[in-house]
């Protein structure tokens, strides 16, 4: 036993010299007068700043000379942090720009900045731009994660010229969440992409040998006097509508109004409650066409705004790797059933019937305290369907959920706690085919030393309601629990349904050439 309690000391031993290391440091200078975005450094402000260099490949050599040289300043002033990025070019006329819709990645030269605004080593906000002006923002969680549904309001220009490109930035403080101080210091990272190189290098240098991503950024300093501001935003909404009657003569039309809206508060400089009523998500993008033949349900991403905000916070992954990213979708809280299709529609439904159901108002806050507790707190009350003769095809509904993490030992160790539930107001001709309530809860825990990373999680859950309602679930093809190679049995009498889950996961997150779990 001497030989693996020594390895692991040395484990820990490296790991705390790592983090020990002093990360590379730029200072942000005040402007007394706020540059023009145009992609020009000819503002007094660039004038007066000496640029910042020494960017070094990340790909596809760690550490090696970067096939071209890049250089930024950071600036900023009450409102917004500016930052102006010379992407160098002995070949101009070879610089890949393509035009695509925001968000999507395309085989284009780009420039990212990156901000860990609560300097926590552990999330932070991606802003990516291209030579055209093409942009796209995430928001990253769990040291490396990225979520392509977060946007955010800011502004870039570019200009590609005889030397290369540039993009001048502008992101409001608003945009972004950090405890309040006199002054703050942000973790920082630029990072460029040379496509016909097919090469990244980055300030500083981030090191695929080493496990996390966040935690290898660098630190912006000199940011002072500044708050994010305790500001409302309130976005009310009407909407009229003019449809046509199913099977009535041409022209009988009914005419419906609705009326909504959003509401967000910054209850502190860190935390953010955010409301809507009845809210209207036309102008959301729809989801692809999928035809799934499976007896598992199918995840969809979240593209609604008011569930888009703080999303990261509820993640509570099941069936997840640690090695590789995690796109299964599964997890104890998917927020796309808020709001879905009428579960009885197939049933009680016509050509009438809504395709989704109501969101009579919800609630969430969400935040991170300095100490790094995240905390996530949602609640959610959908309509009533009615389908044919007044048949329910979707209850009343309410949703709940609570998600609380404890960032510990410098990110590299997490305690987390998850409960959701929720609950159906059921009648006559929906309480023998749903559940009448579903609850949930989980606890989790991640810890990393060196390479390394131990993590495992414990859940729980509980769905109830009336006989015939509890026998659907259990011979449905994703339980099958009258399987004949399982000792579950298939009980016609039970009234309710629980289980539990167990997870544990040992990975090498880091390393040039091997990574496992």
């Amino acid at each position: 036993m001497i030989r693996p309690l020594l390895t692991l000391a040395a484990l820990t031993l490296g790991s705390a010299m790592a983090a020990a290391q002093s990360p590379a440091t730029v200072s942000a200078v005040r402007a007394t007068v706020a540059p023009v975005l145009d992609g020009r450094d000819d503002d007094a402000v660039w004038r007066g700043i000496t640029p910042t260099s020494g960017f070094r490949e990340a790909r596809p050599s760690e550490d090696g000379d970067p096939k071209q040289n890049t250089a930024f300043r950071v600036a900023y002033d009450a409102e917004n942090l500016y930052v102006f990025v010379r992407m160098f070019d002995s070949h101009p006329d070879s610089i890949a720009a393509l035009m695509t819709r925001r968000d999507e990645g395309s085989a284009s030269d780009h420039i990212t900045v990156m901000i860990d605004s609560y300097h926590d080593r552990r999330t932070g906000f991606e802003f990516i731009v291209n030579p055209v002006g093409v942009k796209g923002d995430f928001a990253i969680y769990n040291d490396g994660q990225e979520d392509p549904a977060w946007d955010a309001v800011w502004d870039v220009a570019t200009q590609i010229d005889s030397l290369g490109w540039t993009a001048e930035y502008r992101i409001p403080f608003s945009q972004l969440k950090f405890s309040q101080a006199d002054e703050v210091t942000f973790g920082f990272m630029v990072w460029r992409n040379l496509q016909r190189y097919t090469a990244q290098a980055s300030w500083p240098l981030y090191r695929q040998s080493r496990p996390g991503f966040v935690s290898q950024f660098g630190q912006l300093t000199g940011i002072q006097g500044i708050a994010s501001p305790r500001r409302a935003e309130i976005a009310p909404y009407i909407l009229a509508q003019n449809e046509p009657r199913a099977g009535a003569a041409f022209g009988d039309r009914r005419q419906r109004f609705e009326v909504g809206g959003d509401v967000r508060y910054a209850v502190t400089s860190n935390f953010a409650l955010n409301a809507t009523v009845n809210p209207d998500f036309g102008q959301v993008e729809a989801d692809p066409a999928e035809l799934n033949l499976s007896a598992f349900e199918t995840f969809f991403g979240e593209r609604r705004p008011f569930f888009v905000a703080g999303s990261n916070l509820f993640d509570f992954r099941v069936n997840c790797f640690i090695v590789v990213d995690c796109n299964t979708g599964e997890g104890l809280f998917y927020s796309r059933r808020i709001g879905r299709s009428p579960e009885l529609a197939g049933r009680y439904g016509d050509a009438t019937t809504p395709t989704s159901t109501r969101i009579l108002g919800a609630a969430k806050l969400t935040g991170r305290t300095a100490s790094g507790l995240s905390i996530g707190l949602l609640d959610a009350v959908t309509d009533r369907v009615a389908g044919v003769n007044d048949a329910t095809a979707e209850p009343t509904t309410n949703y709940s959920v609570l998600r609380i993490n404890q960032d510990l030992n410098g990110g590299n160790t997490s305690v987390g706690l998850m409960a959701t539930g929720v609950n159906r107001s059921l009648d006559a001709s929906s309480q023998d085919y749903m559940h009448g309530s579903a609850y949930s809860a989980g606890l989790d825990a991640r810890h990393r030393f060196g390479k390394f990373e131990v993590s495992g999680s414990l859940m729980a859950s509980r769905v109830a309601g009336t006989a015939e309602a509890i026998a659907i679930t259990q011979q449905r093809p994703a339980h099958y629990y009258q399987r004949p190679d399982d000792d579950l049995e298939f009980d016609p009498t039970r009234t309710s349904l629980s289980g539990a889950a167990v997870e544990l996961r040992l990975g090498k997150t880091g390393g040039e050439r091997s990574r496992f779990e």
